[in-house]
């Protein structure tokens, strides 16, 4: 029983993860309008539910009877390491994705410029971009 339960809050607990951390991600890049308006409203509750997730997640490990419980904490770690960054890789790539569609309707060549250079900068360039944003937010 909390085996089917653990499985079913770290996947949920993984869809919303990643999500989140590709809308926090996209939305620090400048791109607001590709997170929907509930989260820009009330980003806090969307962490929220997240948090509880992943700690439901966690009282359910520990109910578990196949399978040890420091399994199931080994897994949830794993996840929560891996979402993160599988949210911001997709978030990166679709900041790319814009500013190539941004080209195509550039009106200079000036403009054009300016997106396919900033389309270019590598993963590292754009987290910098990311947590500077987060810290100039706070």
């Amino acid at each position: 029983m909390f085996e089917v339960t653990f499985f079913i809050l770290v996947v949920l607990y993984t869809l919303v993860s990643v999500k989140v951390d590709e809308w926090i991600t996209i939305s620090a890049l400048g791109f607001k309008s590709e997170t929907p308006m509930q989260f820009l409203q009330k980003p806090r509750l969307y962490d929220i539910v997240r948090l509880s997730l992943f700690l439901a997640a966690i009282a359910a490990s520990f109910g578990m009877m196949a399978v040890p419980w420091y399994i199931g904490l080994v897994i949830l770690v794993v996840i929560w390491l891996t979402a993160g960054s599988i949210g911001r890789k997709k978030a990166l790539n679709k900041y790319r994705k814009i500013l190539q569609e941004m080209m195509v309707y550039a009106e200079s060549p000036e403009e054009q410029t300016e997106y396919k250079k900033a389309s270019k900068k590598t993963d590292q360039e754009l987290m910098e971009m990311v947590h500077a944003s987060m810290k100039n937010r706070i």
